[in-house]
């Protein structure tokens, strides 16, 4: 028998830089793995899915993906509305059996003037807001719970909290969404 619970964290790179803090914060919890480097979009998700999970006996599935969908290159979204909801619905379709429990975290704000002035490619905040209700829609019709993380960086001043290019974190962002999956997750138990 297992003596701690797997917690399996399948996102992109804000994860990946809250995912320090996630290990200490859950250790009396649960053991803390993500997935080989940045999940990235939808499409990289459903794709590679099997291939990540294979061989883990995971308890929790914490699962984010959107920032990626919503890059602007040429005027295009990486991932038009539609195919994003249907990669949704393939992700949690493929998690079904693999975890006991799947959390979803919404994407995080975007400061699209920060973002522009240090990227190459553009994001808008107002497209993180179409797609976490996409998000919303198909967690929601699936019985996935939801970590609004986009609402904890509104409440905590998105100006201080994201880093100069508008859509990583401070140091004190990264705690904060820490903080945030870490009381959502031991609240019961």
């Amino acid at each position: 028998m297992r003596r701690y619970k797997l917690l399996y964290s399948i996102g992109d790179s804000i994860s990946i830089g809250y995912l320090p803090h996630l290990v200490t914060s859950l250790a009396e919890y649960y053991t803390v793995a993500h997935c080989p480097g940045i999940g990235g979009s939808s499409t990289r998700i459903i794709e590679n899915l099997g291939d990540w999970m294979a061989g883990y006996e995971v308890d929790v599935v914490l699962l984010n993906c959107g920032l990626h969908d919503i890059k602007l290159q040429s005027g295009q979204l990486a991932t038009a509305p539609d195919q994003y909801r249907a990669n949704l619905r393939g992700i949690i379709d493929a998690l079904t059996g693999r975890s006991l429990r799947t959390v979803w975290c919404s994407t995080t704000p975007v400061i699209d003037e920060r973002h522009q002035a240090a990227k190459s490619y553009e994001r808008h905040n107002r497209h993180v807001i179409a797609y976490n209700r996409i998000a919303d829609e198909v967690m929601t019709a699936a019985g996935i719970e939801t970590i609004d993380l986009y609402e904890v960086v509104v409440n905590n001043d998105p100006a201080v909290l994201l880093a100069a290019d508008g859509v990583h974190f401070t140091e004190q962002g990264y705690q904060i969404l820490a903080q945030a999956i870490t009381d959502y997750l031991t609240a019961e138990l």
